[in-house]
């Protein structure tokens, strides 16, 4: 517990995270096991999450997020062998740099199946669990494309600003139950997601993940009684926030 009364200790505690092979989602594995959580470190490269679970001391499932049904089922599996899980993290996301007129339908039905559809999916699953557990948290990771369109980002962006209708709706559902549903707003990070930009951001205008997967931490140690609704991380050069 730090002098504020925040409590940094998550042992006995179950994490499931979203996209956590690499860049966000393993840097938020590794911040959540350091702090004692179990994390189950899912994605649809199971063997990137298997060197991340390795690392840490926790597990790998290979999941798509968007495939709903089966997504449904791995999560009542982790139920089944881990008991619990207290904090899920949405951090899967997808993205195709195109403009509107050039971007297809299945490309766009992708982020939105991924970015969106999932971390609603993944919540529905997981309230019934919390509620009966007496509560629980969800991180959904949004991005400032939320607060800010941008060119040929007109999929991502729409995708994002669900992201952050969905969290507040979620969390006036579950917070009777004691279920805490926030969002992060991450600015641009180091990791593979611009690696398809032509080219790509000067690294040192981007912030490095271990930043804003502290952010979570912090989230998800706030005292019972209070919530950090959203956050907004980004990089000090962050050209599109505010």
């Amino acid at each position: 517990m730090d002098g504020n009364g925040v409590n940094f200790n998550l042992d006995g505690k179950v994490a499931l995270v979203t996209g956590a092979a690499s860049g966000l989602g393993a840097a938020t594995a590794r911040v959540l096991a350091a702090h004692g959580a179990r994390v189950v470190c899912a994605d649809i490269d199971e063997k990137g999450a298997r060197k991340v679970a390795e690392e840490i001391g926790g597990r790998e499932i290979y999941l798509d997020v968007a495939e709903v049904t089966w997504a449904w089922a791995r999560v009542h599996d982790i139920l089944d062998s881990e008991g619990r899980i207290d904090i899920l993290v949405n951090n899967a996301g997808v993205d195709f740099i195109r403009s509107a007129t050039e971007l297809t339908l299945a490309e766009w039905d992708r982020v939105q199946d991924v970015n969106l559809r999932a971390p609603w999916a993944l919540s529905r699953a997981v309230f019934p669990h919390m509620i009966e557990s007496g509560g629980g948290q969800i991180v959904n990771v949004s991005s400032t494309a939320s607060k800010k369109g941008w060119s040929n980002a007109s999929a991502y962006a729409a995708s994002k600003h669900g992201v952050m209708g969905l969290t507040q709706a979620l969390h006036e559902e579950g917070k009777k139950y004691g279920i805490r549903v926030m969002a992060v707003v991450a600015g641009g990070m180091r990791t593979n997601f611009f690696k398809t930009l032509d080219p790509p951001p000067p690294p040192e205008n981007l912030q490095p993940p271990e930043n804003v997967a502290a952010c979570i931490l912090f989230m998800v140690c706030q005292p019972a009684g209070s919530i950090i609704h959203e956050l907004i991380v980004t990089p000090m050069t962050e050209t599109s926030y505010p």
